[in-house]
């Protein structure tokens, strides 16, 4: 089977579409998402929609729960707060109601989906380092994981011998798994590429092949900012697409 894993789609329908498209071209049977439909972006409501009209498979993400919970609200940065107020009068009791109802983690006997770390305690904390990925497959039973929340492509990969190691990602975009080896990969982002590359990001999952592939996409920025402009959110959400940062 062939999986389409995105995330942190963050009401970039722009973005979005285009990765969709892209997805329906490459003879993929699903499409799972990490989390995060909504926060920073324009159009939270048809972000929504679109899950729910594809059928998308999906974990709840921070900005996810921010829209649905007041109670995380202070954890949030001052422009992801603003987005996030903005989300919540514009998104119905329906997508509301969508989003209350996303799982943290999802597990079948392939692969686990999260968003940010695989402790149910602590769902929205950061991988960032060594220690950071040694403690997340504590918590992970499968051979692979996929994540997203820092919005930067990435695969961990862990060997029998306990040997964390980072695979880079400048030039090779598609891999051939080692069935030995125990797999955390951040899928990137659609909405909001951190990396300095600002073009969207997704992964490919190919079960018969074991086997994953980054695809990397342009699309309309200037169309984003100027709705992020006209709805009055931060301009700098909207400038930030530009650089991928």
């Amino acid at each position: 089977m062939r999986i389409a894993f995105v995330s942190d789609i963050h009401s970039n329908i722009e973005a979005f579409s285009v990765a969709l498209d892209l997805i329906k071209k490459r003879k993929v049977q699903k499409i799972m998402s990490c989390g995060d439909i909504v926060g920073y972006g324009p159009d939270p409501e048809e972000a929504i929609s679109i899950f729910i009209e594809n059928g998308i498979v999906s974990v709840r993400g921070n900005h996810d729960s921010g829209v649905v919970g007041d109670s995380i609200l202070y954890e949030f940065n001052e422009y992801a707060r603003l987005a996030l107020i903005y989300t919540k009068r514009n998104i119905s009791k329906a997508s509301e109601n969508f989003l209350k109802g996303l799982p943290t983690m999802i597990e079948n006997d392939d692969f686990t989906i999260f968003h940010g770390f695989p402790n149910p305690k602590n769902p929205f904390r950061y991988i960032l380092s060594e220690f950071d990925v040694m403690e997340a497959f504590s918590y992970i039973r499968t051979k692979i994981a996929f994540y997203g929340h820092t919005h930067v492509p990435c695969i961990c990969r862990n060997s029998p011998e306990n040997i964390i190691e980072v695979l880079p990602l400048l030039r090779q975009t598609k891999f051939k798994l080692d069935k030995d080896y125990r797999y955390l990969i951040n899928v990137g982002s659609v909405g909001q590429p951190r990396d300095g590359n600002p073009k969207g990001a997704f992964v490919i999952y190919d079960s018969e092949e074991y086997s994953i592939e980054f695809i990397r996409f342009s699309y309309n920025i200037e169309k984003v900012y100027q709705k992020i402009i006209e709805r009055n959110l931060p301009s700098y959400l909207g400038e930030r697409l530009f650089t991928g940062f």
